[in-house]
């Protein structure tokens, strides 16, 4: 996928939020290929979570662990990912309220995942903000506001409905990872609007 100028200039300007964790996945691909590719060493030097050593104290690995990717194509589809349903939410809640959403919900799923996983093996990638993400549009539908089109509305609940679909059919993939991001997305959606925090409108994703 090729950024226009135009595109890198309204994600600065309008979703800096979005752009930084784009740039950050970018870099810690690029240091991952430099440093001998998607290997179990590797990743654990740039900080992917691996269960034994969070015991152990390397509690920093659960929002880390975030920023990396177990392959190219996870890579590739999680930026994606991010880029497409990152930026409508970063407009409706602000930059400020978006940046600490996305570390509260990668360190939560992290947690899920430490508690409620006994994955031996490393484990790194942004799917689980993503899920978290995916879970905030949930609440917003469900609720019924006016943010986004009734065409976008079922668009996203036909992709909630295939990711999870994925998500149980695929071995490989952290099912505590993406269930409770999810879970705390709805979470987090209800707490902020149980404080009536200002949401700007949207009317597109």
């Amino acid at each position: 996928m090729v950024l226009s100028t135009r595109k890198i200039k309204n994600l600065l300007t309008l979703s800096p939020v979005t752009l930084l964790l784009l740039i950050s996945y970018t870099v810690v691909m690029i240091l991952t290929i430099v440093n001998g590719g998607y290997k179990s060493d590797v990743l654990i030097k740039l900080g992917a979570y691996e269960k034994q050593l969070v015991t152990e104290g390397q509690i920093w690995r659960l929002i880390t662990y975030s920023i990396g990717h177990m392959s190219l194509i996870h890579f590739f589809l999680n930026f994606l990912f991010i880029l497409y349903f990152s930026k409508p939410l970063e407009k409706i809640y602000g930059s400020v309220k978006f940046l600490f959403i996305c570390i509260i919900l990668s360190v939560f799923s992290g947690i899920v995942i430490h508690f409620f996983s006994n994955r031996t093996t490393p484990l790194a990638g942004s799917s689980g903000l993503g899920y978290g993400l995916l879970g905030i549009y949930f609440v917003l539908i469900i609720k019924k506001t006016k943010y986004f089109t009734t065409l976008n509305n079922s668009m996203i609940m036909l992709f909630i409905f295939l990711s999870f679909i994925m998500t149980f059919q695929i071995e490989e993939i952290s099912k505590a990872g993406h269930v409770g991001g999810f879970i705390g997305g709805i979470v987090m959606a209800f707490i902020l609007s149980l404080h009536n925090l200002h949401i700007r409108p949207s009317n597109t994703i």
